[in-house]
C-alpha cells in the first residue's frame, strides 16, 4: 500500500477567520488557567470537584484545539465538506461509513454503558451532552494531529494507523487512568468490565474509523464519530454540571474501577 497524505502542508490552515477564533481560544485558556490556580487551593485533590473538572476539561480542550490548528487537521476539517462530492454514490464509502456508525452505536449506546456506574448521579442532559461533544471533538482532533505528524515520515496509511494505535495505548493508559478518570470524569468504572470496554467498544471503534481515515481521509466524519461516542459516554456516566456538589473520593483505584 502506497503512502497517502491528507494533512501535509496544512499547518495553520483553515478559513481566514480561524486565526481570530484561535486568539479567543488562547485568551480563554489563559483565563481558565488563572481560575484553576486560584480555585484548586480550596479543594481537596482526593475529593471529586465538578467545578474543577469542568475547568480542567476546558483547559485541555483549548490546548487540543490549538494543537490541531498548528498540526493542520482543524483547518482540514473546516475547509472541507463533511461528505465530499460523489461519496453518496460510492458503495464502498457507504459500507465503511455504515460500519463505523454501527460499531459506534453498538459500542457506546449499548455496550459501554453496561459496564459503567453512575453512583446515583442525576442526569443533566444539556451539560453532559455539551461536555461529551467537546470531549469527542478534542479526542478526534488530537488523534488526527498525531496522525498528521506520522504522515511526515511518508509511511503507508496502515503503518501510520498502527503507530497511532500504539501511541494511544500508551497515552490513554497514563492520561486516562492517571489524570482524566481521577480529576475530570466522576467515578464510573467497573474493574471487571474495563477489558470488555476496550475489546468491544474502544478497539472496534478505532479500527473502523481509522479504516475510514486511511481509505478516504474523511477528517470531518472522523471527528463527528468521535463526538458521538464521547457524548454517549458522558451521558452514560451522568457527567455532572459544574454547579453540582460532587464529593466522591477519587484516586487511581477509582479510575481503575470498583
Amino acid at each position: 500500500m502506497s503512502a497517502t497524505s491528507y494533512f501535509l502542508n496544512t499547518a495553520f490552515s483553515g478559513p481566514a477567520w480561524l486565526k481570530w477564533v484561535m486568539l479567543v481560544v488562547i485568551i480563554l485558556g489563559i483565563g481558565l488557567g488563572a481560575i484553576f490556580f486560584a480555585a484548586r487551593t480550596h479543594h481537596d485533590p482526593s475529593v471529586y470537584s465538578p467545578k474543577l473538572a469542568w475547568v480542567r476539561a476546558w483547559l485541555y480542550y483549548c490546548f487540543v484545539i490549538l494543537f490541531s490548528w498548528v498540526a493542520g487537521p482543524l483547518g482540514v476539517v473546516l475547509d472541507n465538506p463533511l461528505i465530499a462530492a460523489g461519496r453518496l454514490q460510492d458503495t464502498s464509502w457507504l459500507i465503511v461509513v455504515s460500519v463505523c456508525w454501527l460499531v459506534s452505536i453498538w459500542g457506546y449506546v449499548y455496550w459501554w454503558p453496561r459496564g459503567t456506574l453512575t453512583h446515583g448521579r442525576k442526569l443533566y442532559l444539556l451539560p453532559a451532552a455539551l461536555h461529551g461533544a467537546f470531549w469527542g471533538i478534542a479526542a478526534g482532533l488530537l488523534y488526527l494531529s498525531i496522525y498528521a505528524m506520522l504522515e511526515q515520515f511518508a509511511f503507508p496509511g496502515i503503518v501510520n494507523a498502527l503507530l497511532l494505535v500504539a501511541i494511544l495505548a500508551t497515552y490513554n493508559m497514563n492520561y486516562q487512568v492517571g489524570w482524566w478518570d481521577i480529576f475530570v470524569s466522576p467515578p464510573h468504572n467497573i474493574r471487571a468490565t474495563n477489558t470488555g470496554k476496550v475489546a468491544l467498544s474502544h478497539q472496534p471503534f478505532l479500527i473502523a474509523t481509522l479504516t475510514l481515515l486511511i481509505m478516504y481521509g474523511d477528517a470531518g466524519m472522523f471527528v463527528l464519530l468521535s463526538a458521538f461516542v464521547m457524548t454517549c459516554s458522558a451521558l452514560a456516566m451522568r457527567f455532572p454540571p459544574f454547579w453540582a456538589q460532587g464529593g466522591e473520593q477519587v484516586s487511581r483505584d477509582t479510575a481503575m474501577g470498583e
